[in-house]
């Protein structure tokens, strides 16, 4: 059984002496926006040996892009073992020899061919036509089929930043910049490198020369020198070898390097490198593939997916560069900053135009497809024109339809957090909101209402607004529509929500510590699986610490209704209930349980001061965080319809703070839980679960699937009885 297998065309040989073009080639560009085409899964049976081919532009001595995809392809074969086996050939020129590799290894029978170089795209079309039982993985390119996948990456976030850094070394005030080809992938990693210099050293300038070749160790060298001579002391790259790296290093001044860390080749002169980590991506569709799950797709991931990153800062960068530099990785990779927020105005062509507008982004469409053209500070010929000045951008309509009031301090209150945290975090959005919707007519009309204003994006928080956002949107194709807690899509319509049962089986990790009596009680709004899901987590996480313990619950069939939230708490504490948890959407329940010298687990939102006696903690959203990323999708161009469901893991749902009768133990103990969830070696639902009848509902080891999590229909045991019809 071989592993490593490396596979040897015919031409290899001469190809190596030749040392071809390599990485990309002259590239077209997409004019959409990845993803454009509805997934097309293609039905797959995994073999006893799942194999992967990888097709090779250049040598994977290059220590650049080649090298970098070879790291991916060795880390699926640390990932999966003997499960993958994997080949590669390198050196595979563009045209008819890649096409002739690609049919060899599709006929050898590989279940996935990843080919990694933009000419390799029409080739990849071809064989893929002929082999659709097989998937096929182009990068950078943007065709596909119902078997073929794009992917590329946001490379110019690191760019950025490394240029952050050179900004803050060079002494002389002028970088230069070895550069592949004119095209916009090129160019615009160019000008964002350049914006993260001026951003840190306005006097500085970048000067580009071209070698109009991806790998040529001798022109790379050769231009390298070029700028040196015009008295660059920072040298960076777009280009696949370390040698404007070496030359930097000749001459004792600085450099950034490309797709790996060039700093063992150059270790006084680098200062750190934008470098690929192909492997996060290529595990993950290797998975899918094997799962049968993988579907087509244009993936453009950024830093926040771990797939571009940058290499460790030289230890020549002082420790407040370094710091500064850190501070900007942070917010990349939590997604506070991205591709857009580099490109957002105002922003300067080199010849002091102002072409972007402040507050306004350049869309994925005017980075991908047209940029050619540079900005303010680089010196350098551009292939085209600076766009003529582009007028400031109208705000970003946005509305928000409540079913509750605004201040219900409840569901609603904590949507409208979410529209104001909007509003305050991204540029140029306008939002308006309606409260006390009633779901049906009502709730159509005011949607409508929104869409015939001229709202680009309109949110409609209340799963009983489902069929009216699915009516309006197919009259208004051009509006966006996001549904939450439904399952209805279309075109123009996505879906969200989030994993609440998450926050809820940590809610009842408390309770089932501080009962005294082992009887708790809990407010359902309505028998849907939403609430179900919720109350079965929350028993279940309160039987993992009390087994004891079972959970009343009473119906209340609405979701704010301070009278009955009132009355059902209060017949819950007379059923000898001294911990009393609530879906429902006003503090009624938790006043009650302060009345009554119970316990309380809230919902929603932190409120501390309503029962600061009562209240042990709860489940809390941060929508914000869901609707800046749909809100700059929707502007950006790169919205897509799809089923959002976050959870803790990115943020959207969180603990309030423990109220300050919960020992530190218990504490400590639900804390503990919180990171395995957030780190996803815990889920609420894996078995054995038994349902209330005592029937073994998850064996042992199961876990769960998100399609049967959606629609919970039973009651787990420890919940008295039964769902209503």
């Amino acid at each position: 059984m071989i592993r490593n297998k490396r596979v040897v065309s015919l031409v290899g040989l001469l190809l190596m002496l030749s040392l071809v073009l390599a990485a990309c080639g002259p590239k077209a560009t997409p004019t959409s926006v990845p993803p454009t085409k509805a997934p097309t899964a293609v039905p797959t049976t995994p073999p006893a040996k799942f194999k992967v081919a990888f097709v090779y532009v250049a040598p994977i001595g290059d220590m650049g892009w080649t090298w970098a995809h070879d790291q991916g392809r060795l880390m699926v074969e640390k990932t999966f073992g003997d499960k993958v086996e994997t080949a590669y050939i390198e050196n595979v020129p563009e045209g008819p020899d890649a096409e002739r590799v690609i049919r060899d290894f599709a006929q050898k029978g590989y279940n996935l061919i990843i080919t990694t170089s933009f000419g390799f795209m029409d080739p990849t079309i071809t064989v893929a036509q002929e082999f659709p039982k097989t998937w096929f993985v182009h990068i950078s390119g943007y065709k596909t089929a119902p078997n073929v996948s794009t992917v590329f990456g946001k490379i110019e976030e690191p760019r950025y930043v490394s240029g952050l850094i050179a900004g803050k070394m060079t002494k002389t005030n002028k970088l230069g910049y070895v550069a592949a080809y004119p095209i916009p992938e090129v160019i615009r990693g160019i000008n964002a490198f350049t914006l993260g210099v001026r951003k840190a050293n306005p006097q500085a300038t970048v000067h580009v020369v071209w070698t109009n070749t991806w790998f040529d160790p001798v022109k790379e060298k050769e231009a390298a020198v070029a700028l040196l001579d015009q008295g660059c002391d920072v040298i960076a790259q777009h280009q696949d070898t370390p040698e404007p790296q070496k030359a930097a290093e000749e001459r004792g001044v600085y450099g950034v390097g490309y797709d790996s860390d060039m700093s063992p080749l150059a270790p006084k002169a680098v200062l750190t490198s934008p470098i690929w980590n192909w492997g996060v991506k290529y595990v993950d569709i290797v998975k899918r593939v094997m799962e049968g799950t993988y579907s087509t797709e244009q993936y453009w991931g950024g830093w926040k997916d771990g797939v571009v990153d940058l290499a460790p800062i030289g230890p020549m960068v002082p420790a407040d560069v370094k710091a500064m530099a850190e501070a900007e990785v942070a917010k990349f990779e939590t997604g506070q900053q991205d591709i857009f927020t580099i490109f957002t105005g105002p922003i300067k062509d080199q010849n002091g135009n102002l072409v972007v507008a402040p507050g306004q982004s350049l869309t994925a469409d005017d980075l991908l497809s047209k940029m050619t053209w540079f900005v303010e500070g680089v010196v350098g010929e551009a292939p085209g024109p600076a766009p003529a000045p582009i007028a400031a951008a109208k705000p970003l309509k946005v509305a928000f339809v409540y079913v509750g009031p605004q201040m219900d301090m409840g569901w609603s209150y904590a949507h409208d957090q979410g529209r104001q945290y909007l509003e305050k975090n991204v540029p140029n959005v306008e939002t308006a909101f309606s409260e006390l919707v009633s779901e049906g007519p009502d709730s159509t009309r005011i949607i409508r209402d929104y869409a015939q204003k001229g709202y680009d994006l309109i949110f409609a928080t209340s799963f009983g607004y489902m069929d009216s956002v699915i009516e309006v949107a197919q009259e208004f194709p051009k509006v966006i529509f996001e549904h939450c807690t439904g399952y209805k899509t279309a075109a123009n319509v996505g879906t969200y929500d989030g994993r609440g049962y998450q926050g809820w089986y940590l809610a009842g990790m408390v309770a089932g510590k501080m009962t005294k009596n082992n009887k708790l009680g809990y407010i359902a709004p309505y028998p849907i699986p939403e609430v179900v899901r919720n109350m079965n987590a929350f028993a279940l996480g309160a039987r993992s610490v009390n087994p004891k313990v079972t959970v009343k619950p009473v119906w209340i069939f609405t979701w704010v209704d301070p009278v009955k939230e009132r009355e059902a708490a209060t017949a819950l504490a007379d059923a000898g209930c001294d911990v009393i948890a609530r879906e429902s959407d006003s503090t009624e329940a938790d006043k009650l349980a302060q009345e009554r010298g119970l316990y309380a687990v809230g919902y929603n939102t932190y409120l501390p001061d309503v029962a600061p006696k009562a209240l042990l903690t709860a489940p809390i959203w941060n929508w914000g965080i869901l609707y800046k990323k749909i809100a700059e999708d929707v502007r950006n161009g790169t919205w897509k319809s799809e089923a959002i469901w976050w959870g803790m893991k990115e943020g959207l749902l969180t603990m309030a703070p423990y109220g300050p009768m919960v020992p530190d133990d218990v504490k400590a103990l639900v804390e503990a839980k919180k990171a395995e969830i957030i780190a996803g070696t815990f889920d609420v639902f894996v078995g054995p679960i038994k349902d209330n009848t005592g029937k073994e509902r998850v064996a042992a080891g199961v876990t769960m699937t998100d399609p049967e999590k959606l629609a919970f229909d039973w009651l787990v045991e420890g919940v008295e009885g039964t769902i209503p019809k």
